[in-house]
């Protein structure tokens, strides 16, 4: 039975809730996924609880964005966190916030520019959700601004459109830190997408893994990655990045994923619980 490790719900920009997500991996025959909500895991109670005693395992997870002037946005999976942990939160609680106020200057400058949309919209729109630019996105395409999401990116607030700002996040050393401190592993996501340039970085910071196998990464990508992280005695990954049935990567198990990767994770975070 496969396995997703990298998934999202509407507690960050997915458009299924968490309960829907794991009844969506049940029919799909999945042994396990891992829920990682952008900067949050207000999805997860939710979510355990629909999946227990249920023959699809579901696992603790957040992605978190870091931040080394690499001119990419790297992503770093925490996978089995303990998500009540204080410092965990309090990291989350911050990066939260970073998001309404870049979600608020961008909703501003368009608004300026002739865009008819508000921050209330978006707030609406993203409900009692991590606020995404894809919030914003959707927002855009509600208003007749833009097409498509995809266009919205694109044309206005993409990373290289005129109403693209960019927010605070952590350091790979705060953001492995807090995943290791929350009893965690770390991996890099989707380095094939955003980019390997920070991978000395998180290197030296303690990163466990390497998302090799992504919806996104060619079987190139997938064997060069595995490559690199056997090189560095890391943990190899695999995960659909699914936010819709419809939208982005592939759908739940398409990403792919190698056998014993849950096992592997599990042995790894025993050395960051006490």
């Amino acid at each position: 039975m496969p396995v997703d490790l990298h998934v999202h719900t509407t507690a960050s920009d997915g458009v299924l809730t968490p309960s829907e997500v794991v009844c969506t991996a049940v029919a799909a025959d999945l042994s396990a996924i891992a829920i990682t909500d952008h900067d949050t895991t207000d999805g997860l109670d939710e979510a355990l609880a629909a999946g227990a005693g249920g023959r699809t395992a579901v696992l603790s997870g957040v992605e978190l964005s870091v931040d080394e002037k690499t001119g990419s946005d790297v992503h770093v999976l925490g996978l089995l966190v303990d998500h009540r942990d204080y410092g965990l939160a309090g990291a989350l609680a911050g990066l939260r916030l970073e998001r309404e106020e870049r979600a608020a200057t961008m909703v501003a400058a368009l608004a300026a520019a002739g865009h008819p949309i508000d921050l209330e919209s978006v707030k609406a729109i993203a409900g009692s959700g991590s606020i995404g630019r894809v919030h914003v996105a959707r927002a855009l395409v509600a208003a007749g601004s833009a097409p498509s999401i995809e266009a919205a990116f694109r044309l206005l607030i993409g990373r290289d459109a005129p109403f693209y700002f960019r927010k605070r996040t952590l350091s790979a050393a705060e953001a492995i830190d807090a995943i290791h401190g929350a009893g965690g592993v770390a991996v890099l996501a989707h380095p094939g997408v955003s980019g390997e340039s920070a991978f000395p970085v998180l290197l030296s910071a303690g990163i466990d893994g390497i998302e090799a196998f992504h919806a996104e990464h060619s079987v190139a990508d997938q064997e060069r990655f595995a490559r690199l992280a056997a090189k560095h005695g890391l943990l190899v990954t695999g995960g659909s990045d699914f936010h819709a049935p419809d939208v982005r990567s592939a759908p739940i198990g398409g990403g792919g994923c190698p056998e014993g990767a849950v096992e592997a994770l599990r042995l790894r975070a025993r050395r960051y619980r006490s």
